[in-house]
């Protein structure tokens, strides 16, 4: 069962880091079987809108996107084949530190400026989707920074229930358990 410590604190208060957090579940008796940590901060990522797409006049499948980011028009190279007119999709502009730690400069792409990068799933760090560009909702404000969208990065404990721990196969199941094993954590009443 994967618990994330975000979602976690809505039922307990606790201030331990994750990795305190599995020793003492682990203490309780549930098996802890890895941390995860997803997401980022997403750094100068924000909410860009496709605003027209043409051909890239050297290259079969890449295309050249004009892309507001919330300020300005900036000239994006793209190698999606899923970008549409209209389509809102994270936007790395120049500076912009995606969760790999890549700064994105601008570049030239076979003799095309661009200027950033409309980014996929796994390049942001939410799955490890390539296929293409991540669609946002269309009633997202051009320019909103990714982590509005998206929430703080998070860790997620991955955890093992046996068989004769019914009780901890839900989130609040958990938060009873971290109540109980850390002496000085008081439950919360929001739930």
């Amino acid at each position: 069962m994967k618990v994330p410590v975000n979602w976690l604190k809505d039922y307990v208060e606790f201030d331990a880091t994750p990795e305190e957090l599995a020793k003492r579940l682990t203490f309780s008796g549930v098996e802890v079987e890895g941390i995860e940590k997803i997401g980022s901060d997403y750094e100068g990522i924000v909410v860009g809108e496709v605003l027209a797409i043409d051909r890239h006049p050297s290259a079969d499948r890449l295309t050249i996107c004009r892309v507001h980011d919330g300020r300005k028009e900036c000239r994006v190279v793209c190698g999606a084949t899923n970008v549409k007119v209209g389509d809102k999709a994270p936007f790395a502009g120049v500076g912009a530190v995606l969760p790999s730690g890549m700064t994105i400069r601008k570049a030239k792409i076979r003799g095309e400026v661009s200027e950033g990068m409309l980014c996929a799933e796994d390049e942001v760090a939410i799955s490890k989707d390539h296929s293409g560009l991540m669609i946002l909702p269309p009633n997202l404000r051009t320019g909103t920074p990714l982590s509005e969208v998206l929430g703080p990065p998070d860790a997620v404990i991955d955890l093992e229930i046996t068989w004769n721990r019914p009780d901890c196969l839900c989130i609040i199941g958990i938060a009873r358990e971290v109540a109980a094993a850390s002496s000085g954590w008081q439950p919360t009443l929001s739930a």
